[in-house]
């Protein structure tokens, strides 16, 4: 029975649950979208068509402003608003509902530290691989689409990593490192992955499935094999730690790597591209990754069953 001090929905079933969010994610990002627009037209001084006609233009200074706009936007409509109003309908206590209060020992953020540079070879091999993917002629269109869409997102990153400053280096950091390893954690695990679980009666199942739609958000179809192991990695270190600030954690460090491998190629204090750093060919190295990473995963599994911090 409803009482006064009770969740809104808390009679919900699982099922009822997921699609509640469904719907809430989507009207989060509806409305945040047309309200960031409307207050965009006074604040570029372009009219509502001036800015979506300009939206294309990655050369354009002004365009790239209203794109970094609309990007942080989207971190708080898409991701980070629904969260936590379903933390509060759900269970009226956001931080606990997304497991926000729990906080592993420092040990785990070391190894976090170490895991997400040891990944760093496995991931770009796997970059390899999906780009080597190929369809058939009946799905020439697909193909078509799917690397347009490709290039779009790879020239838009690109426009982004252009760091002329250091305060553009450090707002960077807070719009493609800080904002979505929060965001992206706060709906894909703290939120589906813990209703796909009550859902489904299965966390594999619900790590598995949460990581699909993480990647598949993207749309950059040529690097959907990595961020699907990603996907996992995030899904199972918050399983295994069960504070969901460990996947915000190394969602952060891997977003964050890219950043400053950029800011210093573009300084010449490094050499090499974002895209590369961490390539290799070397089997050798490969296995060396690999390796090294599976027994960092050990650690953090032992972290876990050594203490009572589970989802």
């Amino acid at each position: 029975m409803y009482s006064p001090k009770s969740p809104l929905l808390s009679s919900l079933t699982p099922f009822s649950r997921l699609l509640f969010s469904v719907l809430l994610i989507i009207s989060c990002f509806a409305l945040t979208f047309l309200l960031g627009l409307v207050i965009a037209i006074p604040l570029f001084g372009m009219s509502i068509q001036d800015i979506m006609n300009s939206l294309s233009n990655y050369n354009n200074e002004k365009t790239l402003w209203i794109l970094q706009y609309f990007q942080v936007l989207q971190s708080f409509g898409l991701f980070i608003l629904p969260a936590l109003l379903a933390g509060f309908l759900f269970e009226r206590n956001t931080i606990r509902f997304l497991a926000l209060n729990k906080t592993p020992k420092w040990s785990v953020y070391l190894i976090l530290l170490l895991l997400m540079f040891a990944t760093l070879p496995l991931i770009n091999w796997m970059v390899s691989l999906n780009e080597m993917m190929r369809f058939p002629e009946w799905l020439k269109g697909v193909e078509t689409w799917m690397k347009s869409t490709e290039n779009e997102a790879t020239q838009l990153t690109e426009a982004f990593l252009k760091m002329p400053t250091f305060n553009a280096f450090l707002f960077n950091l807070l719009m493609i490192a800080v904002l979505p390893a929060i965001g992206e954690e706060f709906l894909f695990r703290g939120l589906l992955q813990r209703l796909l679980k009550e859902w489904l009666t299965n966390i594999h199942l619900a790590i598995f499935f949460s990581a699909f739609l993480f990647s598949a958000m993207h749309l950059q179809f040529y690097g959907f094999l990595p961020r699907f192991m990603l996907g996992i990695l995030f899904g199972y270190l918050f399983y295994w730690t069960g504070s969901l600030w460990v996947p915000i954690t190394a969602h952060f460090l891997n977003n964050a790597t890219a950043i400053i491998v950029s800011y210093l190629g573009q300084r010449s204090i490094i050499s090499g591209d974002y895209e590369n750093f961490g390539a290799t060919d070397s089997y050798w190295v490969l296995s060396a990754s690999f390796l090294v990473t599976a027994f960092l995963i050990y650690l953090v599994i032992r972290y876990k069953n050594g203490s009572d911090k589970r989802i």
